[in-house]
């Protein structure tokens, strides 16, 4: 793998079209900014990726950036971005997510288009900080599209992710560009968090802690079906569902009160379901969790679009995944929890919904006191 920023260049005679070059279409957009007349419609035309060429490209992005890296010690125009140290006393926090058209997301009729794209791409690594407390503060993207994909919903993409990421606090200040035989995405983000703070990492969780969750998980995995093959009719007056899937938003002041509040929380965010990612909280940990279904948030309209798809609310809730809500654990009782939350303004619920106990496995008591193993389902990458 090649290092960060040093990418083989294209020179200016080589078209972005050519197909023997595609190994070595990859340019950081952090040059070519300013060459005047590029990143712009021809003759109020709607051009494609492969009309404006790689040049055209970084011009249409020339303006987001800038408007990021304008303070930096070095921003917009060279090979790197150079960004001021961290304040002392501070740790910084890295994640990278990746998305693929076809495999994370598709350009469905009833979708709000490609913001919801840059938005969601934005959330998923957002909500990788917010497992930490950490603070966003700069972001890297890598675009990948075919040649035929219009400037337009180019547009719409960085629009969205540039929205998402500065509603949290967050700069993009560079990244990579590739022609791709279809959307490939991948956004690299960094936060701080204070030295002073605790890592709640995903190892940290005790027999004796009681494990909650925030929000309604299952409303992504409800909206995700209402997109893909449920009657249109069921999508009336639930919109909310769709947006759940289409674009969630990042727990950051949430993650933050937990870690503030609560120095022995082991957490991490739910993208692939609450009973998959209590699995991975097991295992790290070398604990056991029991599941309370009788606790779990299973909202009726969950219930009710799982039923349409032949499934149960309580399946939705464990295995719908992409919520990025917290799951954490941690020996605070339920109504200490909720006041941090409740102090700190936060109106998102919080529901206590298993314990952890001896053990290495996963299980759920039932409404009739029956306990079971849960076997992960899920997404799986590799499967």
């Amino acid at each position: 793998m090649a290092p960060l920023f040093y990418f083989p260049l294209l020179r200016p005679s080589e078209p972005f079209s050519v197909p023997s070059l595609y190994p070595r279409i990859r340019a950081p957009f952090f040059v070519g900014f300013d060459s005047p007349g590029l990143g712009r419609k021809v003759g109020g035309m709607d051009r494609t990726l492969k009309q404006m060429g790689e040049d055209g490209m970084l011009a249409l992005l020339g303006p987001v950036l800038r408007r990021h890296t304008a303070a930096l010690p070095l921003g917009t125009g060279d090979d790197v971005a150079i960004t001021g140290a961290p304040a002392s006393g501070e740790r910084l926090v890295w994640t990278i997510d990746a998305m693929v058209e076809g495999t994370h997301f598709r350009f469905w009729e009833a979708s709000p288009g490609a913001e919801w794209v840059g938005r969601k791409l934005a959330a998923s690594n957002l909500s990788d900080l917010a497992s930490k407390g950490a603070t966003p503060l700069y972001a890297l993207v890598s675009f990948g599209a075919p040649g035929g994909t219009s400037e337009s919903r180019i547009r719409e993409f960085y629009d969205g992710l540039e929205r998402e990421l500065a509603e949290a606090g967050a700069r993009l200040i560079g990244g990579d560009t590739v022609r791709a035989p279809q959307w490939t995405l991948s956004l690299t983000l960094v936060g701080a968090l204070p030295a002073g703070l605790p890592i709640a990492a995903r190892s940290r969780a005790r027999p004796g802690s009681s494990l909650y969750v925030t929000g309604h998980p299952g409303r992504a995995g409800a909206g995700f079906l209402l997109l893909d093959g449920l009657p249109a009719a069921l999508r009336v007056g639930r919109e909310d569902l769709i947006r759940a899937h289409a674009r969630p938003k990042a727990r950051l002041a949430e993650g933050r009160a937990i870690i503030e509040d609560f120095p022995d929380a082991a957490m991490l965010d739910v993208s692939d379901g609450i009973g998959r990612d209590a699995a991975r909280l097991c295992e790290r940990s070398g604990v056991g969790i029991v599941l309370e279904e009788a606790l779990l948030p299973v909202s009726e309209d969950v219930g009710e679009v799982a039923c349409a798809a032949g499934k149960s609310g309580l399946e939705l809730t464990l295995f719908g995944g992409e919520d990025y809500e917290l799951l954490f654990a941690t020996e605070a009782p339920e109504d200490r929890v909720r006041a941090a939350f409740v102090q700190r303004g936060i109106v998102t619920p919080v529901t206590r919904i298993g314990c952890v106990v001896e053990g290495n496995n996963l299980t759920i008591r039932s409404r009739d006191g029956t306990q079971r193993a849960i076997t992960p389902q899920g997404f799986e990458h590799f499967a």
